[in-house]
């Protein structure tokens, strides 16, 4: 039996279009169907997980302290930013690590240093108002083993870039509760936490 229905065409927003559905004769192909929901089930959902919640730190790390990020730069409040934004992207993927203020009892210490940030368009309209901006953010973030006195990570020239709308100059946007400066934040902070969970 075929059933008939109509969708609108995504084309235009007049049009409509009829689809007909004929019905899938699983039981012809009985063997196939257990393979392969058996493939998704070993696989985790069909094989995919995202990008930003593999990894982990190494087992000896349990406890770990989150230095403030040192601001070398001459924007406002950009290393308090940022500390707390990968502090709590540590917190949301849920790792088996618990996060310390006092760097001396910690089991690892993590710190980072903002050496710049610059900003640039990126779209402008046809009245030449600029509505997307491009921001560049280098940094060196640093993960020291207190217990053995190594390091177990260290990238002084780590990059982020992205593109944001901003509701006034980003040459001042630090200054102010704009939400693309919490976006910013977010997504440095995953970058960074990402890059470094990939070495272990």
């Amino acid at each position: 039996m075929m059933t008939r229905f109509t969708v609108p065409n995504r084309s235009t927003s007049t049009e409509y279009a009829t689809v007909c559905l004929q019905p899938v004769r699983w039981w012809g192909r009985p063997l196939v169907v257990w393979l392969l929901l058996l493939g998704c089930v070993g696989a985790g959902p069909c094989g995919y997980r995202r990008l930003d919640t593999g990894g982990a730190f190494p087992p000896e790390v349990k406890t770990l302290a989150v230095q403030p990020f040192t601001n070398q730069t001459l924007r406002y409040r950009v290393e308090q930013r940022f500390t707390q934004a990968v502090i709590e992207e540590i917190l949301r993927r849920r790792l088996p690590v618990v996060l310390t203020n006092q760097p001396e009892q910690s089991d690892a210490v993590l710190s980072g240093d903002i050496l710049a940030v610059t900003t640039g368009q990126a779209l402008v309209d046809n009245r030449g108002t600029v509505r997307l901006f491009q921001v560049a953010i280098r940094s060196r973030v640093t993960l020291r083993d207190q217990t053995r006195n190594r390091v177990l990570f260290d990238q002084p020239n780590l990059e982020f870039r992205g593109e944001y709308e901003f509701s006034s100059d980003p040459r001042s946007f630090f200054n102010e509760e704009d939400p693309a400066v919490e976006r910013l934040a977010r997504d440095f902070a995953r970058s960074v936490v990402t890059t470094m969970l990939e070495r272990f």
